[in-house]
């Protein structure tokens, strides 16, 4: 039944077979601002009952038909009705009628004679104590019901900790059953150390009067749970402890501080890990006067493993070289030192193919040496992969504090740099870093930030140097080269942009453009009449390796509308090198449609006739440093001498750069070289003195 609202007046349902009881009844209650209705009969009673409860309900005992019992009892059947306070008014006052009107559901009584005041404080006292009890059963079904619902358990003790009650929530349970500690205390039941936990929380909770809180953790036959108890007073010598078990909490914090810790890859500490550390080494390195190594490590040519192997490949590798780092990087295998005990040697991998050794507590930088050598030696051991093997190296970058940094980030930066110093001295080795470092690698950072904005700049522009024949000087091919104009520092030379252009994958977009500007320089000259040679454009190696860049020479061909076979690419040699099935077929197809390939700069590399003899290539550049040395320089001149042998026999073209002289002219032509391109017929042109050249169709050199 609802609760009377405060709003409303209160109803009262008076049922007396009495007519002037009921009016003195009436009267009675009305004047205790009740809105009273009124039944003759037990029947009548139950009818009107039947369509709406009373707030209360004044009932006579002694009735014609139903009587008051009845009528009661009939009341109490009803679910919706067992809350309706009643009253019996009786003119029996004996003990057995007493008893019949409480055994029949009523709440109090009134005998005959009726005290009318008392009467009507009497309603108001009973209604009052059955929407008390009513709230007090919806408050105890409300937290009867938050305690079923919350995965708690609650306990109910004294202040010397033993257990009075206990309520379980939702899927909780007890550390034992509660039949095992209700009675008894703590320290009987739980471990002395978490005994002695909760029993100083509960002291200070009741002394107090505040909340404690308190973490401890107990053996279950699963596994180890983890609980947090909340303990706070009721009374002056009790307290209930809320307790919860957090073990999947625990578990879930522990797996998200390795996922924010530890590398998914390899299970090594990750970046953030790294920096933590080492700023706890560094703070540990000032108190005592040591100095901390930090090793920067980077695999060399990581990217082609992913490139020819597969990326699925590559992650097999560096879990193979993390687990060894990891097993076999150890102070014992390099020296007997305590300073490289598990707490002085931290290893981590920042990402990519990127790892890092922490050496700290060093009295002197004699032993990074012997680390950095372990750690190439480690790395020189083949992996075995499967069925593949495979062999890495590493260049490394060390720094030291305090000499190189004196917190974590300008260490990692100084060790980085170091490392990239190492890249540049031919990889497979580790370079201490150096100020002059931090110089020259901000100089190539600018130089980077410059060639993107000359990109957009359009700074770049293409010129001509012109390839003769050497009999009689006749035009015979132009090779294109790419120019850099700086607003500020003036022409820039391609020896020192393209190293850089390379390394930041700029070369990509400086190269079509190269490519696609001489193809309509070339579209232009074939417009007006000219004959036009094979013009030679360079392709870097990083160039070729995109995936579209031999398709986009096809398209390149197509939209500027030229002819296939005026074009020539010049490859390097450490191209042939990676003789990958679908490049091969590429340059194939390439040379199909008519366009042709050189090898620049022949000699230089890393030569080899199979490798040649697989790629459509059909001349070969000598390089000219060693063009520089002939004909005085006996080696310079015996290569060159064999490089034009070679290809002779092998039916390639052979053309010599860099001739500066007539000496250098007067030798080639002795050696049979067919093609030259220098100085001493011509610097390179832009394109419109270009053009004049090919009217010519010569060039005679000074005497």
């Amino acid at each position: 039944m609802p609760l009377a609202d405060e709003a409303r007046r209160p109803t009262a349902l008076i049922v007396d077979d009495d007519h002037v009881m009921r009016m003195l009844e009436k009267e009675t209650l009305s004047q205790f601002d009740f809105d009273v209705r009124e039944a003759a009969s037990g029947e009548e009673a139950l009818t009107m009952l039947a369509e709406a409860a009373p707030d209360l309900l004044l009932l006579d005992v002694d009735m014609p038909g139903i009587d008051g019992f009845e009528v009661c009892r009939h009341l109490r059947l009803r679910r919706d009705m067992t809350e309706v306070p009643v009253i019996m008014v009786t003119g029996m006052d004996d003990i057995e009628s007493i008893t019949r009107a409480y055994q029949s559901g009523a709440n109090d009584f009134i005998a005959k004679p009726i005290n009318w005041p008392v009467l009507g404080h009497r309603a108001r006292y009973v209604l009052r104590s059955a929407q008390s009890a009513r709230q007090l059963r919806d408050l105890e079904e409300k937290q009867a019901a938050i305690v079923r619902a919350i995965p708690d358990m609650i306990f109910l003790m004294d202040r010397q900790g033993v257990h009075l009650d206990y309520k379980a929530g939702f899927g909780a349970t007890p550390y034992v059953p509660a039949e095992q500690f209700l009675g008894r205390k703590v320290a009987e039941v739980l471990p002395a150390e978490v005994a002695g936990l909760i029993l100083r929380g509960l002291e200070r909770a009741t002394a107090q009067g505040d909340l404690q809180s308190v973490l401890y953790q107990l053996q279950m036959p699963d596994c180890i749970h983890h609980y947090e108890g909340r303990i706070v007073p009721s009374g002056p010598n009790r307290a209930v402890m809320v307790v919860r078990d957090i073990t999947l909490e625990k578990v879930s914090a522990e797996k998200i501080k390795r996922l924010a810790y530890f590398d998914t890859l390899t299970g090594m500490p990750n970046r953030e890990n790294f920096l933590e550390k080492l700023e706890l080494e560094l703070l540990r390195a000032r108190q005592a006067g040591h100095r901390v190594a930090l090793l920067f490590l980077d695999l060399d040519d990581f990217k082609r493993v992913n490139d020819t192997l597969g990326h699925s490949t590559g992650d097999v590798l560096l879990q193979a070289v993390s687990t060894r780092l990891k097993e076999q990087l150890r102070a014992g295998d390099m020296i007997a030192r305590p300073a490289l005990d598990e707490t002085g040697l931290h290893l981590a991998r920042l990402g990519g193919d990127e790892f890092t050794i922490v050496l700290a507590d060093l009295e002197d930088t004699q032993t990074i040496s012997m680390v950095a050598g372990r750690l190439q030696a480690l790395l020189a051991r083949p992996f075995q992969l499967g069925s593949q093997e495979i062999t890495v190296t590493a260049s490394i970058g060390i720094a030291v504090f305090p000499d190189d940094g004196e917190d974590a980030a300008a260490l990692l930066k100084h060790a980085d740099t170091a490392m990239y110093h190492a890249k540049d001295q031919g990889r497979n080795n580790w370079q201490m870093y150096e100020k002059t470092l931090t110089t020259e690698t901000t100089a190539r950072m600018t130089l980077e930030n410059d060639l993107r904005k000359a990109l957009e700049r359009d700074e770049f522009h293409v010129v001509y140097q012109p390839q003769v024949r050497t009999e009689d000087g006749a035009i015979v091919g132009i090779e294109a080269l790419v120019r850099w104009q700086h607003p500020e520092r003036g022409m820039i030379s391609p020896a020192a942009f393209i190293p850089v252009a390379e390394d930041s994958g700029l070369i990509l977009a400086i190269g079509d453009s190269v490519l696609r500007t001489a193809c309509r320089h070339m579209r232009t000259w074939q417009e007006k009449g000219l004959k036009i040679p094979r013009v030679a454009v360079n392709v870097s190696a990083r160039q070729l390796r995109s995936h579209d860049f031999l398709e986009s020479v096809a398209a390149i061909i197509a939209e500027t509308g030229i002819d296939a076979d005026r074009l020539e690419l010049e490859l390097t040699e450490s191209i042939l090198m990676e003789p990958d099935a679908q490049r091969i077929d590429a340059f194939h197809r390439l040379r199909t449609l008519g366009v042709h390939f050189s090898i620049d700069d022949f000699g230089t590399g890393y030569s080899s006739l199979s490798y040649i003899k697989r790629f459509p290539i059909g001349m070969l550049k000598i390089d000219q440093s060693f063009v520089r040395g002939v004909p005085d320089n006996g080696d310079d001149a015996g290569i060159t001498t064999a490089i034009i042998a070679m290809a002779s026999s092998l039916g390639l073209e052979v053309i010599a750069e860099g001739v500066e002289t007539r000496a250098q002219l007067e030798f080639l032509r002795q050696a049979k070289c067919q093609k030259i391109q220098g100085y001493l017929f011509s610097k390179p042109l832009p394109p419109a003195d270009m053009e004049d050249l090919l009217r010519l169709g010569r060039i005679t050199p000074p005497m």
